[in-house]
């Protein structure tokens, strides 16, 4: 079979496959192909990824990219395909009231694939002048059903801030609302935990397996840790029982006074995302998805689990792994190929403690269902 493009010698890199080995692969239209390394393939293409990691197309599994429609928004290609980024989750930036302005403008028209959690709150995140209102008496609960029935795939769950100063008097009532909305259509939810109304436990001892607790990592409030500075019971049972853990770096809910001493105590995240704005794009403290993967083996993972934390295990809760987060035979070509360079790197939290790592992950390709979409000018040369 003559293919339309080879990449070969890299390092490959697929949690999912738990493949972590020099090797080839090869492109045919959209899809990957796997390929004997010894077998002399013809190609109309062929890209030298000696020195390099090869991975599949990284998920950033928390964004804002409903651009232009809110005030908070990156338009996803610019924000996503320099760093290796092919599908992204949004976060909640939609509610029943625009969504469909959403996937129309904006999803319909990316190369970037686009998921959403849709926000409880039927007007979303639209502004950074005033917060949503989660009073449950206003949830559009008709709208949320037709919705889900109509873009079922491209939404894959509801989202709601479940913060003091969002929800007010109204406690854990809306994050219980919620919960009922998200029971009835058969969906996960991702919360929004900072500063919750009461403790983070009896926030978590509510959610279910396949549910998200993003911003794993704030300090603000009640956190993950007890008074010990261990992380709590609660978080552990909620872990066991299936609830998934993200990161969500954004401006200001990550910071190293909770995320170090949890990694202590052997709680790294299931999921790492940026939750990307205009306030963090390519700026400290997040920067993009590389940045903080690269955070984040300077706090002691593994480059494996980091890859996984960004492929394999989004993948698999958006309900794509097989098609996307992965190498293996015929699954979109969603390709990402970095360099590990060794290089001393300050990473900062909102507060300004900071960390000194040794590496950083530098984007050198990324391929798209097939098509180069983005590459460093210095790659090959």
């Amino acid at each position: 079979m003559h293919y339309d493009m080879l990449i070969k010698a890299g390092h490959l890199l697929d949690p999912a496959r738990r493949i972590n080995q020099i090797g080839n692969i090869a492109i045919h239209g959209d899809r990957v192909f796997l390929i004997d390394n010894n077998s002399d393939c013809k190609a109309t293409q062929i890209i030298d990824a000696q020195g390099c990691y090869v991975m599949p197309g990284l998920i950033d599994f928390h964004t804002h990219v409903f651009y232009k429609g809110t005030e908070n928004s990156i338009p996803p290609d610019v924000g996503m395909l320099p760093c290796g980024v092919t599908t992204v989750v949004d976060g909640g930036s939609a509610g029943t009231a625009n969504y469909e302005a959403f996937h129309h403008s904006v999803i319909s028209n990316s190369v970037v694939r686009i998921c959403s959690f849709l926000n409880v709150s039927s007007t979303g995140q639209v502004t950074m002048k005033y917060h949503e209102n989660l009073n449950p008496q206003y949830y559009d609960t008709d709208k949320i059903r037709y919705l889900f029935k109509k873009y079922r795939g491209s939404l894959i769950g509801i989202k709601l801030r479940q913060s003091k100063e969002i929800v007010n008097d109204l406690g854990l009532e809306p994050l219980k609302a919620t919960l009922e909305i998200a029971n009835d259509i058969l969906c996960p939810i991702m919360v929004h935990a900072t500063n919750p109304p009461g403790n983070t436990s009896e926030l978590v001892e509510l959610l279910r397996a396949g549910d998200v607790f993003t911003h794993v990592y704030h300090d603000t409030g009640s956190t993950i840790l007890n008074n010990e500075g261990k992380v709590d019971d609660s978080i552990k049972k909620a872990r066991a029982r299936g609830v998934l853990f993200d990161t969500g770096n954004g401006r200001t809910n990550f910071a190293f006074s909770t995320a170090l001493m949890a990694m202590e105590d052997n709680f790294a995240p299931d999921i790492i995302s940026s939750d990307i704005t205009v306030m963090t794009l390519y700026q400290q403290p997040a920067y993009g998805l590389p940045f903080l993967m690269s955070k984040h083996l300077a706090m002691g993972m593994s480059l494996y689990d980091v890859v996984a934390a960004c492929t394999s295990t989004p993948a698999q809760q958006i309900g794509m792994l097989g098609e996307i987060g992965t190498l293996s035979n015929e699954a979109c070509a969603d390709i990402a190929i970095f360099q590990l360079e060794d290089k001393e790197v300050c990473f900062y939290d909102f507060k300004g403690r900071s960390i000194i790592g040794q590496q950083v992950l530098i984007p050198q390709v990324t391929i798209r269902g097939g098509r180069i979409v983005y590459k460093d000018i210095r790659f090959g040369l």
